[in-house]
């Protein structure tokens, strides 16, 4: 009860105190204007009295600084008066939209002429309608006061109590001066504008002060009132949510009855899904909402017959693929052992550098088929593929082919990386860089770790390629055209294992050779994809 209370009345001073403070800072500026403005500080200080066309001027700044606010109007302000020295009295008017009473004027400028403050309202004795705003008219030269600014408002339009009074009709609305001087009330002049915020007995309080006028807006308002309007509140809200729930009501059982006929069908041609009949289809419905449902199903089922045709023939690859394992795992021991016996007879001879080439070649074969099914191994094992690649390759182009690895710390060659990473690499920089190049040329591969991941540079000065869509070409397209297909594929590998995140990104010019570069996490091979 008490924060409806509260928001009710706080929302009646916020708007208040905003059209009020607006009045006050429109007259507070036009003040400063006039007291600054050159053509009204010379007539001011005239010693002989106005003619008709300096009082035009005076009211023409007058009009041009305050009639210009919409937070004036004729109901809230209803004269402005400049005195002169000589007690001149200098109506401003604009068309007659002022009811100036000269005479109530000068009464107010004799009684109170001594009093001086743009942030206070001001009351004659006697007279409740009107509260004045006094200020001294000063010489910029010397700042000595020669003449008074007096505003006249009327002080209930200022304070427009209609709003609070059509919630709360009992509520009553002060406002006063800091020191407790009230300038309105609705009410008892006597209120206990001095009591707490909140309920007191049998009233209700909330105050603002207007800042950065020494000015303060309270209302009081009976409990009766708050439970009256609350009671009122409760009973619109019951109402209302309760015709809400019945259209409601009326609404879904309409929809339910019209829908069900068809949800049905659908629910029936699900159960047959669901038997493992992937030929169910839906039937079309009138209804939007179900249609859109039955041609979802419908796609889905489609998916699922093609998913199972596709999972079928795969099954069969799959069963095809480990008769080829079984066959295949037979041919590699036979070309051991005639590479052995190769071997045996190459040291028989004393061909010790062929013997060298036979024992990389078999070392290099059987690092392939020894790893074969497991995804990572060791940075160490795939730098030892490299050198026997790099020194079978090096048998072939001789002093034409230099390489070199650099290794930044021991430490790296325990981490893992996928199988046969940087082995196509430099394969690719061998066959598709170098060989065409005449005079040959050189290639280097550098691994080092920055932050959390391995960085590994395969360089080469080769004759470089155009690496447009490089990784966008099919792969039995490129497989056909003898190209680089090995770093897309090591790039699927990459991504697959560890994300898209990570991966190859290759700079290449003809002409100019070409770097690999590849990243990937620090690896220490916590578990086998």
């Amino acid at each position: 009860m008490e924060d409806n209370a509260h928001e009710t009345v706080g929302l009646y001073l916020n708007r208040t105190r905003e059209s009020t403070e607006a009045v006050l800072d429109t007259l507070r500026n036009g003040i400063y204007y006039l007291m600054s403005d050159p053509t009204v500080q010379g007539y001011m200080q005239l010693d002989a009295p106005l003619d008709q066309m300096a009082r035009s001027q005076i009211e023409k700044q007058f009009s041009r600084v305050l009639f210009l606010s919409p937070a004036l109007s004729q109901d809230k302000m209803s004269g402005i008066y400049l005195v002169r020295e000589n007690d001149e009295f200098i109506p401003v008017r604009q068309d007659g939209i002022y009811q100036g009473a000269t005479a109530r004027i000068r009464r107010v400028y004799y009684q109170l002429r001594n009093l001086n403050s743009a942030r206070e309202l001001y009351l004659m004795p006697g007279d409740s309608e009107h509260s004045y705003l006094l200020t001294d008219y000063l010489n910029l030269n010397t700042m000595r006061p020669i003449g008074k600014i007096i505003i006249e408002l009327q002080t209930a339009a200022l304070i427009d109590t209609s709003y609070i009074k059509s919630v709360y009709s009992g509520a009553e609305v002060y406002f006063s001066r800091t020191d407790g001087q009230v300038l309105y009330c609705s009410g008892s002049v006597d209120a206990p504008i001095s009591v707490p915020a909140g309920y007191s007995g049998d009233l209700y309080h909330q105050g603002w002060r207007l800042m950065p006028y020494r000015l303060q807006l309270d209302v009081f308002v009976p409990k009766a009132d708050i439970v009256r309007s609350l009671r009122e509140t409760v009973t619109l809200y019951v109402g209302f949510t309760t015709a809400v729930l019945l259209l409601t009501l009326v609404i879904a059982s309409l929809v339910y009855w019209r829908q069900l006929r068809p949800l049905r069908g659908m629910v029936d041609t699900m159960n047959r899904m669901a038997t493992g009949d992937l030929s169910a289809r839906m039937e079309p419905t009138s209804y939007r909402e179900t249609e859109l449902m039955a041609s979802a199903f419908n796609k889905m089922a489609e998916r699922l017959g093609s998913l199972f045709e596709e999972v079928y023939a795969k099954g069969l690859l799959l069963k095809q693929a480990e008769l080829w394992l079984l066959e295949s795992q037979i041919q590699p021991h036979f070309i051991f052992n005639v590479l052995e016996v190769i071997n045996v007879r190459c040291m028989a001879a004393e061909q010790y550098e062929l013997c060298r080439i036979v024992s990389n070649l078999a070392n290099l074969l059987r690092a392939n088929v020894s790893n074969r099914g497991q995804q990572k191994i060791t940075l160490e094992e795939e730098l030892r593929y490299v050198r026997y690649y790099l020194e079978l390759q090096k048998e072939r182009y001789g002093e034409k082919l230099h390489y070199e690895i650099e290794l930044e710390s021991q430490d790296l060659l325990r981490y893992c990386l996928p199988k046969l990473t940087i082995q196509p690499l430099v394969e690719n920089s061998v066959v598709h860089g170098l060989e065409n190049k005449r005079g040959g040329g050189s290639v280097r591969i550098s691994i080092w770790e920055e932050e959390d991941e391995i960085d590994i540079r395969v360089w080469d000065n080769g004759v470089g390629f155009d690496t447009t869509n490089l990784f966008q070409t099919d792969v039995d397209e490129v497989d056909n055209q003898h190209n680089h297909v090995a770093l897309p594929n090591v790039q699927r590998r990459i991504q697959l294992l560890y994300g898209q995140a990570y991966g190859i990104s290759v700079t290449s010019t003809p002409g100019n050779g070409t770097t690999a570069l590849v990243n990937l996490p620090l690896d220490r091979g916590g578990g086998e994809l």
